[in-house]
């Protein structure tokens, strides 16, 4: 039966082979082979695991289809094809499914642009189509895709096609200044856009705002490239980074696309889609697209797939314990009158991930993500939850082995669909680097990344096993049980499903913090076995929760616990001695505070604010029962803060309950230190000497640069420092995480009571004025916060990533951002005399987190004006030093 149901075509297959005909594609690959791909029922979403995977940068199945003889191909270029193929994939099948991945997600199959001359870029990543109803020729042909599918459903996998409803490639633009009363005035095909021989099919080839029937037959919006994305028109109607928007409310382009995707459905046997830039297409597109008679979701019921799911794009975060992301991606899950997508990949919680595994951002700010993640959500378990993709960097670039895992710790133990993209088992860098040997690499490589064995991929390969071998991890409850609102530390979340239950514990800091006291939500008594651990070998063995549930346990840096209930054990002791005698609990602090206390005579007991157990203070007690000690508030941060204070006897494994309070410190009004930059002229320095010029898209203001600084102000309090920097101009043009764009920041430090240092600048090429050091560094734009120490930099490599990262905030309105360093971003030092910073300006790509090259010819996305070996650095200040 399964044979014949393969085999069998419908009278919407053999209508579909008309329909195709009709659209005047140039390729024959629209009539219905003999053989079809193969269906299979709809999977339940909720217990699969994605990889997903570049087609052109993961692996080379075919070598005779690399080179198509138009320049196209170059391996050495990050902007060409590379050769991977659906050949490459199928061919992989069983390393993905080792991994414990059970779905396969590629970038569009389709047939692109193969080179961009506007943009001098390539389409090897699949977004840029030509023709929606072919397979690109660098991937294969549709017997190779067919084959891929076949394959993974023979293991009982799943494809995921990624689809593209809004654009197409690059092959008309606009120059000049745009006017929409006469939307033709300024537009030109580009020359070259299509290779030789290729043509666009119909209705995409009625591309010519010129030609009267084109016009007319609006294929697509005859407007240039977005401008500002705040703009709602622009985001709907505009081109994004200029590539040609197709008119979704234009019937014959709803037809096309549907008809499209309804081939793939047929004749492939996609499982489900993935869908691109889905916020720059109107709402009531999706309910056609997906839930028309002749939709998505009627082609797919037809070969038996009841539950096809659609993961839709939107790259949008939330600002910290705020929801604007999330409210954007729930609007294009629809309305139950009127629904959209099935659902969405889950960008407000990558971006958060980021920020409190790599950035050291408290972990409060998880928790919030995590609580609005199951209330707002209809159905969070089918949520698509990733830490990285190819349009970002990777978060080993941003952070370390541990944050990594600890990310992937979280997403393998959490509601949601885990995503992985490829590369990540194997720690990979770049973020778009091939995983065959001869492709693409950052670093130069020509290996082959495919080792089974590897740390990063065995560790995802256990934690893929649990979470298939315990429904709780993938269906279960979530409850948030441990965070910190101060920082990086403590936090701990459980899972739920029946008679199932499982705790996740971890601890963010570079530092053994103190989870006191967490009510599990177990019974007294209740021993805890550990599934999995990272970097907890110095934990006790046995852990059996206390009175009430409770638990209390001193967490090693950078670890993580995945625990199951396993009967009862003994209860862990008390000391019923220790006491606070000085009022504290819902105090607010600011200034010093002496304590004291009872305890028993002779004992040594820890003061733990916050869980930093590295920093906590000893105190003996008397012989009188008595103690005494200081609450300093030298060391917290600015504003308002909630903290705790934990009394821990170690050597017993004893504490008392959390005591909380609040600091509200402030930097003074006049700054410490100001320089006066606004002399370089409207658009700064522009280069050490003054010759470089800006890319040439229209973006970057050349009337008044955002990369240059006016101003630049030190203040400080305590052993906290904000760098504020006035600049020349402010925007926000892409919507960018950190409330800027179009400049990033290279900020150096100087601690005198650290050693060690370094002279050269990474990445730059550059070196610190004066012959000084630096012992920290901030790399920072629109998409990302790091903060690296000098061990282990070199001129091409940052240092060492380590947490906190300053917080960043953003006066638009003043044109000024704001770097708060806390105290434990400069090493908590004793007195900030001598502290230095130097600050430099460029702009940073935002899809790879690498700096804008420097070439003889201006291009859109590159500077001019220096060779390849010049500093990149368009504005600097000199040494800003402080005093105490």
């Amino acid at each position: 039966m399964e044979k014949n149901r393969v085999f069998k075509l419908s009278a919407l297959a053999i209508s579909l082979v008309i329909g195709l005909s009709a659209c005047g594609s140039d390729n024959n690959e629209t009539q219905v082979p003999e053989t079809v791909g193969s269906h299979v029922p709809s999977p339940d979403w909720r217990d699969q695991i994605i990889y997903f995977l570049m087609i052109d940068r993961f692996n080379d199945g075919e070598n005779a289809n690399n080179d198509q003889g138009t320049g196209e191909y170059d391996p050495a270029s990050e902007k060409k094809f590379s050769g991977g193929d659906l050949a490459g994939v199928e061919q992989k099948i069983d390393y993905i499914q080792g991994l414990g991945a059970t779905a396969v997600w590629t970038t569009p199959p389709v047939a692109n642009q193969w080179w961009d001359p506007a943009q001098n870029y390539g389409g090897y990543h699949g977004y840029w189509a030509r023709d929606l109803q072919k397979v690109d020729e660098h991937f294969g042909d549709l017997k190779s895709y067919q084959t891929l599918a076949k394959s993974l459903h023979a293991k009982g996998m799943y494809l995921i096609q990624d689809v593209v409803v809004n654009h197409l490639g690059n092959f008309f633009s606009y120059s000049g200044t745009y006017d929409p009363t006469t939307p033709c005035q300024g537009f030109e095909l580009i020359p070259g856009a299509l290779a030789a021989g290729q043509s666009l099919p119909a209705p995409l080839a009625q591309n010519d705002c010129n030609n009267s029937s084109d016009f007319s037959a609006a294929i697509y919006h005859w407007t240039p490239a977005i401008q500002d994305h705040n703009n709602e028109t622009q985001e709907l109607t505009y081109q994004l980074s200029d590539l040609d928007d197709l008119n979704t409310s234009t019937p014959a382009v709803r037809d096309y696309l549907k008809q499209s995707y309804r081939y793939w459905i047929d004749t492939v046997g996609v499982d489900a889609f993935r869908v691109d830039t889905v916020k720059f297409v109107d709402h009531d597109f999706y309910y056609d697209f997906f839930h028309a008679n002749d939709g998505i979701l009627a082609e797919a019921e037809k070969t038996g797939r009841n539950d096809f799911l659609s993961l839709g794009e939107i790259f949008e975060a939330s600002t910290a314990y705020h929801t604007e992301g999330e409210e954007k991606l729930i609007a294009y899950l629809g309305t139950q009158e009127k629904p959209e997508l099935a659902s969405v990949l889950n960008f407000p919680l990558q971006a958060t991930m980021t920020q409190v595994f790599a950035g050291g951002k408290p972990t409060a700010e998880l928790g919030f993500r995590l609580r609005k993640m199951m209330e707002m959500y209809p159905d969070p378990y089918r949520l698509g939850n990733f830490i990285e993709n190819h349009d970002m960097a990777r978060l080993l670039s941003q952070g370390n082995p541990d944050d990594l895992k600890q990310a992937l710790f979280t997403m393998l133990t959490l509601p949601g669909i885990p995503v992985i993209y490829q590369g990540t088992e194997q720690a990979f860098t770049g973020y778009r680097d091939a995983m065959f040997a001869g492709g693409y690499r950052e670093d130069g490589q020509q290996i082959d990344s495919f080792d089974s064995q590897s740390t990063m991929y065995q560790f995802i390969q256990q934690l893929a096993q649990l979470r298939h071998d315990n429904k709780v991890l993938s269906r279960g409850d979530l409850t948030i049980l441990a965070e910190d609102k101060a920082g990086a530390g403590a936090f701990a979340y459980r899972r739920h499903l029946d008679d199932a239950e499982a705790l996740v514990i971890l601890n963010t800091a570079s530092q053994p913090v103190l989870l006191n006291q967490m009510a599990t939500g177990l019974a007294a008594g209740t021993r805890l076995k550990v599934l999995s651990q990272l970097n907890g070998d110095t934990l006790p063995l046995n852990l059996v929760t206390g009175e009430n549930g409770v638990l209390t346990l001193a967490l090693p840096a950078k670890s993580a616990l995945l625990l199951e209930s396993d009967g009862t054990g003994e209860l862990p002791p008390v000391d019923t001695s220790m006491t606070l005698s000085t009022t504290l609990a819902d105090q607010i602090l600011s200034a010093d505070l002496p304590l004291q206390g009872t305890g028993t005579a002779g004992s040594t007991i820890k003061l733990v604010v916050d869980g930093e157990l590295e920093s906590a203070t000893d105190v003996l007690v008397g012989s009188d029962g008595q103690w005494q000690s200081t609450l300093s508030v030298r060391h917290f941060a600015m504003g308002t803060q909630e903290h705790r204070l934990a009394l821990y006897n170690a050597a017993q494994g004893s504490s008392l309950a959390d005591i909380n309070f609040q600091t509200q410190l402030a930097y003074p009004d006049t700054p410490a230190l100001t320089l006066d930059d606004s002399g370089d002229g409207v658009n700064g320095s522009a280069g050490p000497q003054g010759s470089y010029s800006l890319p040439q898209d229209a973006s970057f203001d050349k009337d008044n640069s955002q990369l240059a600084i006016e101003a630049a102000r030190l203040y400080h309090a305590g052993s906290n420092v904000r760098l504020s920097l006035t600049m020349a101009n402010l925007t926000d043009t892409w919507v960018p995480t950190n409330g800027f764009d179009h400049v990033g920041f290279s900020i150096f430090i100087h601690l005198p009571q650290q050693t060690g240092g370094n002279t050269l600048l990474p990445k730059i090429r550059a070196s610190m004025p004066d012959g000084e050091t630096w012992q920290r560094q901030v790399v920072a734009f629109g998409w990302q916060n790091s903060l690296y120490s000098s061990e282990g930099a070199t001129a091409s490599q940052f240092g060492t990533s380590i947490s906190p990262a300053p917080t960043i905030t953003v006066d638009k309105a003043n044109r000024t951002i704001h770097f708060d360093f806390p105290s434990a971003s400069l090493g908590r030092p004793d007195s900030l005399d001598g502290i230095k910073f130097y600050v430099t300006t460029w702009d940073l790509d935002g899809l790879s987190s690498s700096y804008r090259p420097l070439q003889a010819e201006l291009g859109p996305w590159n500077f001019a004006g220096g060779s390849d070996q010049d500093a990149l650095v368009w504005d600097d200040t000199p040494l800003l030093s402080l005093s105490e």
